[in-house]
């Protein structure tokens, strides 16, 4: 570091997190191969159905014109969706809020050993437990959970999606809804137009199927990969729709399996839930984009607290 230099403070930020163009945009510390696959998957249906479909409906169908204007701009809304979830702050908390928790007492019965004592918070008429998280040194805030992968306390962590190699959370989850949602939408675009275009082969040009496959033949892979990529992106679309009309996360929807599992009965209620379907999803995804508590492009400040000399 040069001398004078101001240092930033994802530059003290420890976490396995790689931050570029001075830490405004940052990825998640998992390998970066899911990502770059699913990318060329983007890129490469992208080239596939503008190359042959798109050329064909251009030239051929006249006032059909619109629907490659549509289709561009569905493509360039998936992958701009994707990049944003990939490259921009899902929620990370910062370090060492509570570098002095307390802790309770110790007896011989438990060996000496000490764990902070976690905190009850009041969350409508509900209580919610939040525990002290030791590699961030801070208390998480309800629904916030420590990525492995990333070595960050997230605020309200869904998940860490290894297909944009980086976490979902309160931050980029209306963009991860976008992409899904975009996504699927795009795919169910290209199975329609692939198909016309056949049809339109065997009807205005009175070919016979084989001879269309032969004539469109990028439209005939266009439908077939599309047929089997829309599956798992349909499908992860729908669960997590699911979720977000019931205003839970992953992570909460796989402790309640776990409870259920455990302990007969209903599972505990959701104290984050608005009431309606409705509500939830005007919560969710009409909510403003919250401020970075990270910052990682600010100047990093010194930390002039001392700590509890009782502790």
């Amino acid at each position: 570091e040069k001398p004078g230099k101001l240092a930033r403070r994802y530059e003290l930020h420890g976490s396995r997190n790689g931050f570029f163009f001075g830490g405004r945009i940052l990825t998640g510390g998992d390998s970066p191969w899911a990502f770059i696959a699913c990318l060329c998957v983007v890129f490469g249906f992208a080239g596939l159905w503008f190359g042959t479909t798109g050329v064909w409906w251009w030239r051929e169908a006249g006032r059909a014109r619109a629907i490659v204007i549509v289709c561009t701009y569905m493509a360039a809304v998936v992958i701009s969706s994707m990049m944003v979830t990939a490259f921009s702050d899902p929620g990370i908390l910062p370090r060492g809020l509570d570098p002095d928790p307390p802790y309770p007492a110790t007896s011989p019965s438990d060996g000496g050993i000490r764990t902070p004592m976690p905190r009850d918070l009041k969350v409508r008429d509900d209580v919610v437990r939040v525990k002290y998280c030791p590699t961030c040194k801070t208390y998480r805030p309800p629904r916030a959970s420590h990525c492995k992968m990333c070595d960050n306390c997230v605020d309200g962590c869904d998940h860490h999606c290894q297909w944009v190699n980086n976490c979902v959370g309160t931050r980029n989850y209306t963009m991860f809804i976008v992409m899904l949602s975009s996504a699927t939408l795009t795919l169910i675009l290209m199975i329609i137009t692939a198909a016309l275009h056949l049809w339109y082969l065997t009807v205005w040009q009175a070919y016979t199927f084989k001879e269309a496959l032969a004539h469109g033949p990028g439209s005939a892979v266009a439908f077939a990969l599309a047929i089997v990529v829309i599956c798992p992106v349909g499908a992860l679309l729908s669960y997590h729709l699911r979720l977000l009309l019931l205003n839970i996360t992953t992570i909460e929807q796989i402790r309640n399996q776990a409870h259920k599992s455990l302990v007969p009965g209903p599972p505990p209620p959701n104290p984050f839930s608005h009431g309606s379907w409705r509500k939830n999803f005007i919560a969710v995804l009409c909510r403003p984009q919250t401020l970075s508590w990270l910052n990682a492009s600010a100047v990093a400040t010194e930390d002039r607290r001392d700590v509890n000399p009782g502790m």
